[in-house]
């Protein structure tokens, strides 16, 4: 491995996450190198373009060259193409059928399936839309958008059975709830009779990008091991994410995420008390 790329890819990754300018110093300290090789690194990458130097403060920082990068290659990202193999292995495990959307609009629009086993099953045709306030996937990317996005469902909500969300309140509860446990869980909020658990597929930065998911009829589901389906719906939004080059899939923090389980009518419930 050529260490001169290392260390300069450190310390351009260093700058990136900075909020500000950096002095010299700061760099040398966060990186663990010394001052000298430090400032021939940056010296190098503000020739290429990467890094502006401020004389009079004597600080560094990024420049929207690596904007300029990153956004090339999010273009050409096929996010079917690489959630593909991973869709098909969660139908596998969970034997029921899975979905691969993304937020679009004011709601949910699914780019990929894999059928489960079962006669029996839902179902969802690739191109089809979903409300994303009452759908598993939905909700999994409604909970890390923007408030404005947030405000604009909320503002919208038409029901569609008896456990669909009625209330902006009850809204936000469910996706406090989501943010605080990493997967959302819809049960025939719009479709009776169908449980969904689901998680967004993010950047490092929180970007959502889409959600995978499964569902199916709740009394077959609920005979299968609930906490076992939610590790297999997580492991797969995360290999996703690092397929992506996002980063790496460590199943301690999965296996954490699932326990212990609230469930979103004791969050709505606690959301009307207060």
């Amino acid at each position: 491995m050529e260490t001169t790329v290392v260390k300069g890819l450190k310390v351009l990754e260093a700058l990136a996450r900075s909020p500000g300018s950096r002095t010299l110093t700061d760099l040398a300290a966060e990186c663990g190198m010394s001052k000298s090789n430090v400032h021939r690194l940056l010296r190098t990458l503000e020739e290429c373009g990467y890094v502006a130097r401020d004389a009079d403060a004597r600080t560094y920082k990024a420049t929207l060259r690596l904007w300029e990068l990153g956004v090339r290659v999010y273009s050409r990202l096929d996010l079917r193409a690489y959630a593909a193999r991973h869709l098909r292995e969660l139908a596998e495990v969970t034997e029921e059928t899975t979905h691969l959307s993304v937020f679009d609009g004011e709601g949910v629009l699914y780019l990929d399936k894999a059928d489960g086993i079962h006669a029996v099953r839902t179902y969802v045709n690739v191109g089809d839309r979903a409300p994303a306030y009452c759908s598993s996937t939905g909700k999994a990317m409604l909970a890390y958008l923007p408030e404005e996005t947030i405000r604009r469902v909320s503002g919208n909500l038409k029901r569609f059975t008896e456990n669909t969300v009625r209330t902006p309140a009850e809204l936000r509860a469910d996706l406090e709830l989501i943010r605080q446990r990493g997967y959302s869980e819809t049960c025939g909020e719009y479709r009776a009779g169908v449980l969904g658990f689901s998680t967004a597929i993010r950047s490092p930065s929180g970007e959502v990008i889409g959600a995978i998911g499964v569902a199916g009829p709740e009394e077959r589901m609920r005979q299968r091991d609930i906490d076992a389906t939610i590790r297999a719906v997580l492991t797969a939004g995360r290999r996703i994410e690092a397929d992506l080059g996002f980063g790496v899939v460590e199943p301690t923090a999965v296996a954490a995420t699932v326990a212990p389980r609230k469930t979103a009518a004791r969050a709505r419930k606690a959301a009307t008390v207060e």
